[in-house]
């Protein structure tokens, strides 16, 4: 059986119906220096350095609003592979084989449920939407590896570029540009972009240097090294093929044997941002790519976050009860009387009185 891919699946399952013109034509994508778009369109930027698996050349969507303090990047998700069952035969991450290119951004740009969703949080038009007034980069998912990677694996006869870190390089030097009076960057992905989001938060906060960027993490959560421990092995095959050694920060030494020590190591590092987690308790894709079970997920969360979030005012998680995955498109989902969409606006907000919300 297939293993389920994870979180932006949801948008790869959009009707070609949805395809229509509301997507920009292509921006100066290689010409290097600042991107030129039009105002407030999802506009498709090409690169000629940044890549998909299987080679082909891939971009990012922009949708840039004029005299915009801040500026929100949202990270694609869809599963993740590591070897050549996961990418070839079992299929466990998207546009592996395909690629991604200006089509597929049409389809998922005019898409209702995604990045054309109403009430979302990249509606202009919605009064409660926090990011409503910010400037939007969209990163697509075709790499694998969570957008963490920096290798060229050999999987039999397919050559594999895990390069997904790599790729968001050669993104922020046009990114940054771009935006010269950015006086916040919000990072943010769902899912295998979550995790992407929390990987890419230091290379993001170099490239903008003294800009201040927060994260929100939404359904990426990687777990304690005990609990992984307990699961398929899988990790030690992406730190492998992923080159994730290449790609971590230095100076998060944890991050060697537990890839979660990473939230303690932002904490300390980035003391004036904030970062914050949305997650089920009870998270229904992740244990499947960890070969945990539900049960273990959650003991697993909940020991992540007493040991990298609670010690530290600036990180703060929204939990859902019960089973699901993925909040960042249901921004009205309620834990009590607090909503995920009030709990980040509390966040960029600072609000002093941003704290965590669980069942």
């Amino acid at each position: 059986m297939r293993i389920v891919r994870l979180a932006c699946l949801l948008a790869a399952a959009v009707l070609l119906d949805n395809c229509s013109s509301s997507a920009g034509l292509s921006g100066s994508g290689n010409s290097g220096g600042p991107i030129s778009a039009a105002a407030d369109t999802w506009t498709w930027v090409g690169f000629d350095d940044a890549y998909c698996a299987n080679g082909t050349t891939t971009g990012i969507g922009v949708n840039l609003h004029p005299g915009a303090s801040r500026l929100l990047i949202y990270m694609e998700g869809g599963g993740a592979c590591w070897d050549e069952n996961t990418c070839y035969v079992a299929d466990t991450a998207v546009n592996i084989a395909n690629g991604y290119g200006a089509a597929n951004f049409q389809v998922e740009s005019a898409s209702t449920g995604f990045l054309s969703g109403p009430g979302g949080y990249f509606d202009r038009g919605d009064a409660a939407n926090p990011f409503r007034d910010y400037s939007y980069v969209y990163v697509p998912y075709c790499t694998g590896d969570v957008h963490a990677g920096a290798n060229v694996a050999q999987y039999g006869t397919h050559a594999t570029r895990h390069v997904g870190f790599t790729n968001m390089t050669a993104y922020l030097k046009r990114i940054v540009p771009t935006v010269p009076g950015v006086q916040r960057v919000v990072i943010s992905g769902s899912s295998a972009g979550g995790f992407g989001a929390t990987f890419n938060l230091w290379q993001t906060q170099q490239a903008f240097g003294n800009v201040r960027v927060d994260l929100i993490n939404d359904s990426g959560t990687p777990l304690p090294a005990d609990v992984m421990a307990l699961g398929n092995g899988a990790e030690a095959l992406w730190r492998a093929n992923w080159d994730l050694a290449a790609t971590l920060p230095a100076g998060c030494s944890g991050c060697a044997t537990d890839l979660s020590a990473i939230f303690g190591y932002y904490a300390a590092a980035l003391p004036g941002s904030r970062i914050g987690l949305l997650s089920y308790a009870q998270d229904t894709v992740l244990p499947v790519y960890f070969g945990i079970t539900t049960a273990e997920f959650t003991a697993g969360l909940n020991e992540m976050l007493a040991n990298q979030f609670l010690p530290y005012a600036n990180l703060q998680y929204f939990e859902a009860g019960g089973a699901g995955h993925v909040l960042w498109f249901v921004p009205l989902l309620a834990t009590g009387a607090v909503t995920d969409e009030a709990f980040i606006t509390q966040m960029e907000a600072d609000d002093p009185a941003w704290t965590s919300v669980h069942p």
